[in-house]
């Protein structure tokens, strides 16, 4: 898989009505936003119970990370889940 050096971020649930709603976020940037979203970098490919954060640093909501450091993950790239 080509990389753009850019870090992206995609759903990655189908559309319509769900309990769980994943968004993938794949770049060089991950573990800064780690930091900032989760305060730390999940253990490697561990489901790790996380209060996603806002820029105010205020919990937002709750749930589940998943971090794939690179190269093994589905890009190549660090990858959070």
């Amino acid at each position: 898989m080509a990389t753009t050096g850019e870090t992206i971020a995609a759903i990655a649930t189908p559309p319509g009505v769900g309990g769980v709603g994943i968004v993938r976020v794949s770049g060089q940037d991950i573990t800064a936003l780690c930091k900032a979203i989760l305060e730390r970098l999940p253990a490697p490919r561990q489901a790790s119970f996380s209060r996603f954060r806002d820029a105010q640093g205020e919990v937002i909501d709750e749930g589940i990370a998943l971090f794939f450091p690179a190269p093994n993950s589905f890009t190549g790239e660090e990858v959070i889940e």
